[in-house]
């Protein structure tokens, strides 16, 4: 393998690093939002029946129904766990960031490129199932944070639609495409 092979392929390394890096930050990022979406619904939620139980008469039907639909969001969260979600992908991040650091500490070689792969490979192998077009949003960031302007450079950026990049974290997308053909 010549310098130049191991450079190039070096750098796809970091580059795909980086990415995953902003990917997994956007996760826990969603899941702490929804964490603390629930929680402060719930306590809202909770808080008014409290209030019209504290009052005297009977409570009305609609408070049970809020208080109901309280508990089952407060049961959701803790079933889906939006805080072992979140922990997860800060563990992910942190462990990509630590291969990014190791990258930029060292030469680049055949046995250190090698060595990157691997850890690279060992931390992938703890994640989750890709969420696509989120994995392509954080790609094109990732262009642009490299000094790719969108509108000369449009060729190297992939293509995702509104309705995708709204619903990038809740459906995995697996039908689009990396760039614009």
């Amino acid at each position: 393998m010549t310098i130049d092979e191991i450079k190039k392929e070096s750098g796809a390394l970091l580059f795909n690093v980086r990415r995953s890096i902003r990917y997994h930050d956007r996760r826990r990022a969603f899941f702490d939002r929804l964490h603390q979406c629930t929680s402060g619904l719930t306590i809202l939620l909770a808080g008014s029946v409290l209030f019209d139980v504290a009052r005297p008469g009977d409570t009305p039907c609609w408070m049970t129904l809020i208080a109901v639909i309280a508990a089952l969001l407060s049961v959701w969260d803790m079933v889906v766990g939006y805080a072992k979600y979140s922990n997860l992908h800060n563990t992910l991040k942190n462990r990509f960031s630590a291969l990014e650091i190791d990258m930029m500490a060292v030469n680049d070689t055949p046995e250190t490129l090698k060595k990157h792969q691997v850890e690279r490979l060992r931390i992938e192998q703890d994640e989750p199932p890709i969420y696509r077009a989120l994995d392509l949003l954080c790609r094109n960031e990732q262009m642009i944070a490299m000094g790719y302007k969108k509108p000369e450079d449009e060729k190297w950026f992939s293509k995702v639609g509104l309705l995708q990049k709204l619903t990038s974290q809740l459906f995995h997308w697996k039908n689009i495409s990396q760039t614009k053909q």
